[in-house]
């Protein structure tokens, strides 16, 4: 007989009772479900016009123990009620907290999704999406609630050896020698210098300058910059404050006589870390490809501190070819709750397919090509 769940759905973090928080940390979730992540999210975003923030929590009937939460949100998307992931265009995975109670496989796990079903809210439409395939070791429960497909976006790990040079050597000589060449440029400034950042007014001023060289790029490429607009801004800023002292945020920076030269913000749970901003300065820093000078130069801070998983982020650059890393699918999943939510999710299956056809694959190549060889350019 499949044990009983209570449901609890939530519309303030701070409710939840901390062993999720430890539970995220000991590696049963992702860097984008952290306490301090999700904190800063609900705080921030979560208040937008149109979001309400939902929380669920399964726990078993039994004893209590914690089986699952889903860090959610009931959104307003055109004309649709909507439940998805805390995420707001900037978490890179989406992914339940799992507990020790949670069921082990898909056929025990069903009675626990009929459970949180019956919960839920009203809605249109489950859309959870950039999930990973696995969660805490074992095979993400939530691929079971319903088909999923590919998603558009993949993950990006670099798993590093115990050997940073063992790691440096596995690259190849002409991308190595660059980046040695590129660092000597840089130190020929005097007061050229690399930092790990933990003091919290430097970072705050570290983030300011984050904003300002972000924008300024990606207004010299004409793409809209969203991640200065106030809710937006707030919600990096008291991740920073907040993690830097939990260990939940890694930021380093390139500097020369108070200039920001290059700066790189991660996430991390604890164990992992995943890249998740980078900016740098143009102009006479170019010669010293600065962007990626400063990925080099957090990878080797971030392994002398014991992490050994480093995540690329979301997004097929091929300048993140050169540092070796790997690939691993997401998966998007979509579940009509009424007959409004029909349309939206056969119109995902369609563009699915679309995506997989020859000739999406063709102009997809070719366009990336274009895209890989402007940000080569800049980093």
């Amino acid at each position: 007989m499949s044990p009983a769940f209570r449901i609890r759905c939530l519309t303030r973090w701070d409710e939840l009772p901390p062993l999720w928080s430890d539970l995220a940390r000991d590696g049963r979730a992702t860097p984008f479900q952290t306490r301090t992540f999700l904190a800063a999210w609900y705080a921030t975003l979560g208040g937008e016009p149109g979001a309400s923030p939902l929380i669920v929590e399964a726990v078993r009937e039994s004893d209590g123990a914690p089986a699952l939460l889903l860090p959610l949100v009931l959104q307003s998307r055109g004309g649709l009620r909507v439940i998805g992931f805390a995420d707001g265009g900037i978490a890179d995975n989406n992914a339940p907290i799992l507990g020790p109670a949670c069921p082990p496989d898909e056929a025990a796990f069903q009675p626990l999704w009929r459970a949180i079903r019956a919960a839920l809210p009203p809605a249109d439409l489950i859309a959870f999406d950039k999930m990973p395939l696995a969660v805490g070791g074992r095979a993400n429960p939530l691929l079971a609630a319903a088909p999923w497909r590919p998603s558009a976006l993949s993950a990006h790990p670099l798993v590093l050896p115990d050997s940073f040079e063992a790691y440096s050597r596995s690259r190849t000589t002409k991308f190595r020698k660059e980046q040695e060449r590129i660092w000597r440029v840089f130190t020929r400034s005097d007061g050229a210098r690399f930092d790990m950042i933990a003091d919290p007014a430097e970072a705050a001023r570290l983030l300011d300058d984050i904003d300002r060289l972000q924008g300024a790029r990606m207004r010299e490429l004409g793409v809209p910059f969203a991640l200065d607009r106030p809710p937006y801004a707030a919600m990096y800023r008291r991740l920073v404050a907040d993690g830097l002292a939990a260990g939940e945020v890694a930021l380093g920076a390139l500097t020369c006589n108070g200039e920001t030269v290059g700066a790189l913000l991660g996430v991390s749970d604890g164990r992992a870390v995943t890249l998740v901003r980078i900016a740098h300065a143009g102009g006479p820093w170019t010669n010293c490809s600065p962007g990626r000078l400063v990925i080099e130069r957090m990878l080797m801070a971030l392994h002398a501190r014991g992490v050994r998983r480093i995540d690329f982020s979301i997004g097929d650059y091929g300048y993140k070819e050169n540092f070796n890393i790997g690939w691993e699918p997401l998966a998007d999943l979509a579940l009509p709750l009424s007959w409004r939510g029909w349309p939206r999710v056969a119109a995902g299956r369609a563009r699915a397919a679309l995506r997989r056809s020859p000739l999406a694959r063709r102009l997809r190549d070719g366009l990336r090509g274009g895209r890989d060889q402007s940000l080569a350019r800049s980093t």
